[in-house]
């Protein structure tokens, strides 16, 4: 006797036919919304196939089968199929552990059959485990896709679900077709159901937006505005969201913002390492991101007080800061990028900073957005009342147009100049291989001396050559001595320095001042080492650490500023990032030089954004501490800041470009009188610490007042 339906088992899959997703997609999406950094697990699993990812999906994520989007019409029918009698089996692609909860919740299987870890249970291998079971064409397939044509080869009938019409006609051209459900076909619906769960409901996609706009905010391309928008858009990423998921929101829009911002890491030419420290460093700095809207999540917005709102407002502005500050001490510390930092170009603005250090324009910034923030849930609140929002940013704004009309009164104040400096700074642009390649030294330092005695004139008072300028090879100071005695011309440059003790010898990333006469006036050992660049942390007690980075052995840092006096002139050297640290430049300016300079070597990243970057965190040094900063690199930014962070002067050659080999010939205005120290000179990070405890007070008040609530 022929077969009749009731005795030929349905086989149903899962993805895309029972349910309107797919169960690897859905799982994860949750992991990721979980935990973002996940992504680099993930790619680990790939590589190790399908069935392999899904199990380890499947041990990480529970899926609710409630939450599932079901197709209700094709389950209706199943629910029919099981009550005349007929065998129902769920066989899946996805994982065991993933299919039996949704089996278990539906309740109208027999049996299970899914992957295991090793066989991914699709296509083919579903085919073969089918037909092994209930012979070839000895069972209903109902599927969805073009992976299930193969299984309705083998079937006595197809049942197609949630298909588009192509796979629709293939599956009549493999088998008879039985059943089909495809009125409501959605060919993006795992996608949408993927994103939505991903991006939409995690609040994930304003994150990322919150930190590309960041981003943009920062040199290049440097639209500041961006800047005034994103914290705010960041707190609402993670609105009406606990604890947790408001950190893991401000985590991806801090990681998006430093990966789109540092991508000039991955311009370094080494193997390996760029990409290590790309990812790195990124998700460390990420994690002050995602505490900062945490915490802004936690301090409590009063919507029905004004005063409760600005007490929120200026609450999440210090915290802000305090976060910033902590970033720019905190293991070596990193102050990169600090938010005020992207204002560079608001030059009236930024005179706050030499009360308050960059900290102060963060503060401006973050205040003013979380303002715009308050404004704008007291128009979804009170949509009738068309100026609501008016009430929310006057104090901010206010505050931001007095600070910039006061700042232009400071910065049309000049003080009258005595004498003019003649400052020559050289600009090699060498690529970094050729920095490294002993056979280039010669040619390098040649071409060095050539473009300096041309750009030298009788009237210079000082040259400047960069970090990594000058090649190590024996008899380079004696060469250093012998141009500056024939120039007649003081010269600093950047060296190695060497301390012979007899328990070690420690050797320093150094610069020199060569006076006119040929003699060395003093040394400045850097202090600011570049941590996995100039020394390897803990390398005594993880030795393997060294392999992670590009250089050899390592530096010592040094243990004070140093200020060299010239003829006519006095300056403070800084090399490499050191006009990054508010501290270590703060440290330097103390003895009052006429000058702070900075030798560097941003070729180690191309043409690219970096030297831009660090040119805008420059700019702050110069208003915090009031004295002119002039900054000589390998291959841009050259050029000169004054007290006012007024960028004056710049290296560019004939097409504009600020990368290429030149000399600038600068001229700088020294006072008859030195100005007094500014208040930040005197007093340092004190705005900061001042934040730090306003947080710390919001903290364990509301802490506080938690307690009593539970108490009461």
């Amino acid at each position: 006797m022929a077969d009749t339906p009731k005795n030929v088992p349905l086989v149903v899959d899962l993805d895309g036919t029972l349910i309107r997703t797919d169960m690897m997609w859905e799982s994860l999406s949750r992991r990721l919304r979980r935990n973002p950094l996940a992504i680099f697990q993930i790619l680990f699993w790939w590589p190790r196939g399908r069935a392999s990812l899904k199990q380890k999906l499947a041990a990480r994520v529970q899926i609710d089968p409630a939450t599932l989007p079901y197709h209700e019409k094709f389950l209706a029918w199943l629910r029919t199929e099981k009550a005349a009698g007929r065998r129902l089996i769920l066989a899946t692609a996805s994982d065991l552990k993933m299919a039996q909860p949704v089996a278990a919740h539906v309740g109208l299987f027999d049996e299970v059959l899914a992957s295991d870890g090793q066989t991914n249970l699709r296509s083919e291998n579903k085919l073969r485990a089918l037909s092994a079971k209930f012979g070839v064409r000895g069972f209903d397939y109902a599927g969805n896709s073009s992976a299930d044509f193969a299984v309705w080869r083998g079937s006595r009938q197809a049942v197609v679900v949630n298909a588009s019409a192509r796979v629709l006609r293939e599956a009549a051209n493999c088998t008879q077709l039985g059943a089909t459900f495809c009125e409501d076909f959605s060919a993006v619906a795992v996608a949408k159901s993927f994103c939505t769960e991903l991006f939409w409901r995690s609040g994930y996609l304003l994150a990322i937006v919150a930190g590309l706009l960041l981003a943009v905010a920062f040199p290049k391309p440097g639209v500041a505005g961006a800047a005034w928008i994103a914290p705010a858009l960041l707190l609402f990423a993670a609105r009406g969201k606990n604890g947790a998921d408001a950190f893991r929101a401000g985590y991806v829009g801090g990681l998006v913002f430093w990966l789109v911002s540092l991508y000039w890491l991955l311009l370094m030419p080494a193997t390996g390492f760029p990409i290590l420290a790309w990812l790195a460093l990124s998700a460390y700095v990420a994690l002050f991101f995602g505490a900062w809207v945490w915490l802004v999540s936690n301090f409590k917005f009063q919507i029905s007080s004004w005063l409760g709102r600005v007490r929120w407002t200026l609450a999440g502005a210090a915290a802000w800061v305090a976060l910033e500050w902590l970033r720019g001490w905190l293991i070596s510390g990193f102050p990169w990028s600090f938010l005020g930092a992207s204002q560079f170009k608001l030059v009236p603005l930024l005179q706050i900073a030499a009360v308050t250090g960059v900290f102060g324009v963060s503060f401006l910034v973050v205040w003013l957005s979380l303002a715009l923030y308050a404004a704008a849930e007291m128009i979804f609140h009170n949509p009738s009342k068309r100026h609501v929002w008016q009430a929310e940013i006057v104090l901010p704004l206010t505050a931001t147009v007095l600070l910039f009309v006061g700042g232009m009164f400071v910065v049309n104040r000049d003080p009258a100049a005595e004498k003019t400096l003649h400052i020559v700074c050289v600009q090699p642009s060498v690529p970094q291989t050729l920095i490294w390649s002993p056979t280039e030294d010669e040619k390098r330092f040649t071409e060095l001396l050539a473009v300096s005695h041309r750009a030298v004139t009788n009237g210079t008072d000082l040259l400047v050559w960069p970090e990594s300028g000058v090649p190590m090879f024996d008899g380079v100071y004696t060469a250093v001595s012998r141009f500056a005695q024939s120039n007649h011309v003081a010269i600093l440059f950047n060296g190695d320095d060497a301390e012979f003790r007899p328990d070690a010898t420690n050797f320093f990333n150094s610069a020199f001042l060569i006076q006119p006469d040929g003699k060395c006036a003093g040394v400045y050992h850097k202090q600011k080492l570049v941590i996995f660049g100039e020394y390897v942390p803990l390398a005594r007690w993880l030795p393997f650490l060294k392999y992670l980075t590009p250089i050899e052995g390592g530096w010592t840092a040094g243990d004070r500023p140093v200020v060299f006096a010239g003829e006519n002139f006095t300056v403070a050297p800084l090399i490499c990032f050191e006009d990054v640290f508010p501290g270590t430049t703060r440290a330097a300016a103390a003895a009052g030089p006429d000058l702070l300079i900075n030798l560097t070597n941003d070729g180690w990243f191309g043409e690219s954004a970096e030297q831009w970057q660090h040119l805008a965190n420059a700019v702050f040094r110069a208003v915090e501490n009031g004295v002119p900063l002039v900054r000589c690199s390998n291959n841009g930014i050259t050029g000169w800041i004054d007290a006012h962070g007024r960028v004056r002067e710049m290296l560019r050659d004939k097409s504009g470009s600020e990368y290429a080999a030149g000399a600038l010939m600068a001229e700088i205005p020294l006072p008859a009188q030195k100005s007094e120290p500014t208040f930040y000179q005197r007093h340092g990070d004190w705005f900061a610490w001042g934040c730090t405890a306003v947080v710390l007070g919001a903290w364990f008040a509301g802490r506080k007042r938690a307690s009593a609530k539970a108490s009461s």
